[in-house]
């Protein structure tokens, strides 16, 4: 028989609900939602972080993206900044530019470095990801036509380099 061990932890009162909602909606207690998650992460996720998801590998992304069609670039950024944008309203409501920075934040966390700069008038979003030049410039304009799409004004785009991008956006507030 398998031995169980006992793992206590705290989690902020709105993350302990939705596991609460989780849990019930599984018909399962929320210690044991708990073990489960922490079960797949070890199993799973941790072996992702180590080594790579194989499938979604950096060498593999760089060569499809290597491979995309310059002309077919446009329907790509409109289709992927449309899907999130819409994602987000069924998730949160009306997105704004703090939402939708807060799921990009997330989206790249652990993953590839990726920042929030503060400067004057202007936030710089820079992100450091090493795959190529298509990356860097797909990723850019989807991200750039995102804050557009919740109101905000882009005032620049960098995206000539194989390493990283950046989006300068005007601050409103």
């Amino acid at each position: 028989m398998k031995k169980n061990a006992q793992v206590n932890g705290q989690l902020d009162w709105d993350t302990y609900a939705v596991l609460l909602e989780i849990a019930e909606g599984q018909n399962i207690k929320p210690s044991t939602l708990v073990g489960k998650i922490i079960t797949d992460f070890v199993q799973i996720y941790h072996y992702k972080i180590q080594r790579g998801d194989i499938t979604l590998s950096k060498p593999i992304i760089k060569k499809i993206f290597d491979t995309i069609d310059p002309k077919k670039k446009q329907e790509i950024i409109d289709f992927t900044s449309d899907f999130i944008i819409s994602e987000i309203r069924v998730q949160e409501g009306k997105p704004t530019y703090e939402i939708f920075l807060k799921h990009a934040m997330k989206w790249n966390k652990g993953r590839f470095q990726f920042n929030r700069i503060r400067q004057g008038e202007s936030d710089l979003i820079v992100s450091k990801h090493s795959l190529c030049k298509m990356w860097s410039e797909i990723q850019c304009k989807i991200y750039a036509k995102c804050f557009e799409m919740v109101g905000e004004t882009v005032l620049g785009m960098d995206y000539d380099s194989d390493d990283y991008y950046s989006i300068e956006i005007a601050r409103h507030s």
